[in-house]
């Protein structure tokens, strides 16, 4: 059985914009590379059952989260990423490894959340999951 990708991303470069511009002016370009770099190796997939994020310049490492263990979803967008269109997206889980996972980053991020959240209900429906606190 196929997993169908509801939604897949990477973050935005642009978060560091900053730091970027301060790299020409004050600090060595490797650092700014490097972090060029960690958001290019960076991907979110979003699937029917799990969230998969996958990163990782040398070591690719990838994590995957049962969408029914998600308890709050929050978006937080400082005024740069407004600026630039982007937001993150933080999930508090009840996963023992991942207990707070952050999408950062990404562009559409109200509607990211709403895709999860809805998900996230299918899911508990589906199996019978209840949170409890």
């Amino acid at each position: 059985m196929a997993t169908t990708i509801l939604w897949q991303a990477r973050p935005s470069p642009l978060q560091y914009l900053p730091l970027y511009v301060s790299c020409i002016l004050l600090l060595p370009f490797p650092w700014a590379l490097w972090r060029y770099l960690q958001t290019q190796t960076t991907r979110y997939t979003l699937t029917e059952e799990r969230l998969i994020v996958t990163s990782g310049i040398f070591h690719q490492q990838q994590e995957e989260l049962e969408l029914y263990r998600v308890k709050d979803y929050s978006v937080s967008a400082p005024l740069l990423f407004r600026w630039l269109g982007l937001a993150n997206v933080h999930l508090l889980t009840s996963d023992h490894t991942h207990p707070e996972l952050v999408l950062n980053g990404i562009r559409e991020a109200d509607r990211v959340k709403e895709l999860i959240r809805t998900q996230v209900e299918t899911l508990r429906t589906q199996k019978g999951v209840r949170e409890i606190d």
